[in-house]
């Protein structure tokens, strides 16, 4: 598995928007272009980063030793809810454990209705992953030619990446967006009402 399987997660989204605002620990120029560098796939990928769920995933989950079983117990299930790849369930799992959650170790091993509850604030950690990444793309696309912009040059570099397939590839995803019917409760779970 990634990273996430190793008890860290990868950079998240939102990580990544806040390095290139500026507002992180990481402003080197060196360390922006390997920053982009690791992550312009995911920005071309946009919304399509997501998976959607495969048995294979969910076999690669629960033959994971290096996951508790209840992280991987409540990944399946966000992966239901969200209608997202097992992997990345469980990845984005761990990276909402780490950056966002306010609770204990020990407040993870919830009733029900506790259980419910983490899946709908992670259900809002997901779509706020997904926000950040279309902000990173149009953060690129609006400074990449601005001389006075402190990171113009990597900014341009990582656009260059994109520039060929970025245009139809958001293209595709929107007018898939379009079609796609709301979830239910019946193809979500019972949290969709």
């Amino acid at each position: 598995m990634t990273a996430a399987a190793r008890g860290r997660c990868v950079r998240s989204s939102r990580e990544l928007w806040t390095i290139l605002l500026g507002r992180s620990a990481l402003r080197e120029l060196n360390q922006i272009e390997a920053e982009l560098s690791k992550h312009w796939q995911r920005l071309l990928e946009g919304l399509s980063y997501y998976k959607p769920p495969s048995p294979n995933s969910a076999e690669k989950v629960k033959a994971n030793k290096d996951v508790a079983s209840p992280l991987k117990e409540l990944g399946l299930r966000i992966s239901k809810f969200l209608g997202l790849d097992e992997e990345q369930s469980v990845q984005l799992l761990q990276c909402y454990l780490q950056e966002d959650y306010r609770g204990t170790r020990g407040s993870l091993k919830q009733d029900e209705r506790q259980s419910q509850a983490l899946i709908l604030k992670i259900a809002d950690y997901y779509y706020e992953e997904r926000t950040c990444i279309l902000r990173c793309v149009l953060h690129l696309l609006t400074y990449f030619q601005d001389e006075r912009h402190p990171y113009r040059v990597e900014y341009a570099d990582c656009v260059d990446k994109l520039e060929k397939e970025l245009v139809t590839k958001y293209r595709q995803q929107f007018e898939e967006l379009y079609k796609t019917e709301a979830p239910t409760w019946e193809t979500h779970g019972n949290l969709m009402n």
